[in-house]
């Protein structure tokens, strides 16, 4: 489509509106130059020229104004579905927001505009469910990567990790939410996130730094890059604790934001931009040995309607009234 009076391309979300002019500026000089030519043929009497003009002009509103009509309910109903889909947890082979994908390219076939805005909510809409996974250990460590199987402990469906390993399902996420539990048998308790593989990760660990009848306990944390430690954190973990412990540790893992939960209880949180993507894991240093009993990784995506607003695709209706 081409603008009636600088004949520059429409872009897609002007077409919506507006199939006749690129802006609104465009569009006044443009109905100048109609109104002029109008009255210049009934000044030569050419009447039947002018009620052409008008009825193409009427015309052309009216199409914008279904077009704009058809935006909106289409958007309702993707609106509603995907709504449903959050609220319910959709299962099954194709979840709903893949289905009002297919609904709306079914409705795209005859429209060019429709099929174009189809391609954008493709883009939008994620194809597969967000990863969730779970192991209690009761299978061994055949889905953990590093060393050795028999490196790892298993007993009774409790895991004592020795050398890090690394949880297959989780090396390719981004964002995430880490929760495991365990108890420090000797010394602490290690875990590893945002790993890549075994030379590139960030770790955290709970460290019992006084023993006794009242135990005194830190986390720690640090990056490893190219299998080199950089900037150790030391804090004090503000919980009382006993010997016997069991430890509820969640992790929030998102951009570069990350937030520590023990016990429900916010630990730690910091910023860091230099790994963007790897899995979670498990490991223990020299001297230290610890029981990890089940673990559970949940994908975390930005939500539909954060990436509708971010991209602009959600508009009020009276944003697409065709003014005549």
């Amino acid at each position: 489509m081409r603008c009636g009076y600088c004949k520059g391309k429409i872009g897609f979300w002007r077409a919506l509106s507006d199939r006749e002019f690129c802006n609104e500026e465009h569009r006044r000089r443009g109905r100048a130059v109609n109104a002029r030519n109008a009255r210049e043929s009934l000044i030569y009497g050419d009447e039947d020229l002018y009620e052409i003009v008008q009825d193409e002009k009427r015309s052309k509103q009216k199409t914008s104004k279904a077009q704009a009509q058809v935006i909106v309910v289409l958007s309702a109903i993707m609106i509603a579905v995907l709504a449903f889909s959050a609220a319910t947890g959709s299962t099954g082979s194709q979840s709903m927001s893949q289905k009002a994908v297919s609904l709306s390219g079914e409705f795209s076939r005859s429209n060019p505009i429709l099929a174009q805005a189809n391609e954008y909510l493709k883009a939008i809409i994620p194809q597969n469910s967000p990863v969730k996974i779970h192991d209690d250990f009761a299978s061994g460590v055949s889905g953990w990567l590093g060393g050795r199987a028999s490196e790892w402990d298993n007993d009774r469906g409790q895991m004592r990790p020795t050398g890090l390993k690394i949880w297959r399902p989780s090396v390719k996420l981004a964002d995430y939410r880490m929760e495991f539990e365990g108890q420090i048998e000797k010394n602490a308790m290690s875990w590893a996130f945002r790993a890549p593989d075994l030379r590139n990760y960030y770790a955290s660990k709970i460290v019992v730094r006084k023993s006794g009848a009242l135990p005194v306990a830190d986390l720690v944390r640090y990056t490893v890059l190219n299998g080199a430690e950089r900037d150790r954190q030391r804090l004090p973990l503000p919980l009382s604790i006993r010997a016997d412990t069991l430890y509820h540790v969640q992790m929030s893992v998102r951009g570069n934001q990350f937030v520590t939960r023990v016990n429900g209880q916010i630990v730690d949180t910091w910023t860091d931009s230099r790994l963007k993507r790897g899995g979670i894991g498990f490991f223990a240093d020299k001297g230290e040995s610890s029981s990890i009993h089940w673990v559970d990784v949940k994908e975390e995506r930005e939500g539909i309607f954060g990436k509708l607003f971010a991209m602009g695709l959600i508009v009020s209706p009276a944003s697409l009234y065709v003014y005549e």
